[in-house]
C-alpha cells in the first residue's frame, strides 16, 4: 500500500485571535539602530542631506500591510480565508479592515483634517472625546499602533505673489483648473466664448508663478493651496 495515500495532509488550525495576531505584527516590528556619532570621528560613509527634527519611530514600518502606515488602522490588517459554497467547495480570498475617509476636527490645529482610519478608530475617538485625546494618549499600546509615516507635502512654488509669501503645494495642472471656471465667467460677462481647448491653448506655456498671479487678480484665496505652517 503507498504511504502517501494513507496519510491525510490537513491544513493546520490555529487558535491565536485576530486581534492578538494584530498586536503581534504591531510589536515585533523594530528597526535598526542608528550610530551616534561624536565630534572627532571618523567621517561616517553616508551623510543625510537634512537634519532630523523627528525621533526615529522605534517600532519601524510595517512588515504585512503597508498601508496602515498612512492612516489611523489600530492594528488592523488584510486577513484570508475561505468562501464555503453549498457544495463544500472552498475558495481562498481576502479580505481589507472597514477603511473610511473621514473629515475630523482638530481643536489644537484649529481646522478640520482628512485621514483614513477604520470603524473601530472611529469609535474609539468618539469614545476619548475627539482625536486631539486620539492622538496624545501616551500608553504604549496607543503609540504601537499610530505608524511612523506622515504625509509628504511637495511645495511647487516658494516665493511671493503680489507682496504676499506663498508656499503653494498644487501644481501647475491642478491651479490651471481652478483658475478655468473664473477666466470662463469674466469672458462670458464679455461676451467672450471659451472652450477647455482654446483656454489650454492660451495658458500651456505659462509659468506657475503667472497662473498665481492670475488667480489673485481674480481675488481667489491662495491660503487654500498654500502649506500653512504652524
Amino acid at each position: 500500500m503507498n504511504v502517501f495515500k494513507t496519510c491525510s495532509a490537513k491544513r493546520g488550525f490555529s487558535s491565536f485571535s485576530p486581534i492578538a495576531k494584530q498586536w503581534k505584527l504591531v510589536e515585533t516590528r523594530r528597526i535598526a539602530a542608528k550610530p551616534d556619532y561624536k565630534v572627532g570621528d571618523p567621517k561616517p560613509h553616508y551623510v543625510p542631506k537634512r537634519d532630523i527634527k523627528f525621533p526615529d519611530y522605534k517600532y519601524g514600518e510595517p512588515t504585512v500591510f503597508k498601508r496602515s502606515a498612512k492612516g489611523l488602522f489600530g492594528g488592523s490588517f488584510i486577513q484570508f480565508g475561505n468562501s464555503i459554497s453549498e457544495s463544500k467547495h472552498k475558495t481562498r480570498r481576502s479580505w481589507l479592515p472597514n477603511i473610511i475617509k473621514k473629515e475630523l476636527w482638530s481643536e489644537t490645529l484649529n481646522k478640520k483634517i482628512d485621514i483614513k482610519l477604520t470603524a473601530s478608530v472611529l469609535r474609539t475617538i468618539t469614545k476619548e472625546g475627539g482625536i486631539d485625546n486620539y492622538l496624545t494618549k501616551d500608553k504604549p499600546a496607543r503609540i504601537k499602533e499610530l505608524g511612523p509615516a506622515g504625509k509628504n507635502v511637495v511645495v511647487y512654488f516658494d516665493g511671493t505673489i503680489n507682496d504676499k509669501p506663498v508656499k503653494i503645494i498644487k501644481s501647475k495642472n491642478a491651479l490651471l483648473n481652478l483658475l478655468y471656471p473664473l477666466e470662463k465667467m469674466e469672458k462670458h460677462a464679455d461676451g467672450i466664448a471659451i472652450t477647455r481647448k482654446t483656454y489650454t491653448d492660451e495658458y500651456y506655456n505659462c509659468t506657475i508663478e503667472q497662473v498665481l498671479s492670475k488667480l489673485d487678480e481674480y481675488n481667489f484665496d491662495l491660503s487654500t493651496v498654500s502649506l500653512q505652517e504652524n
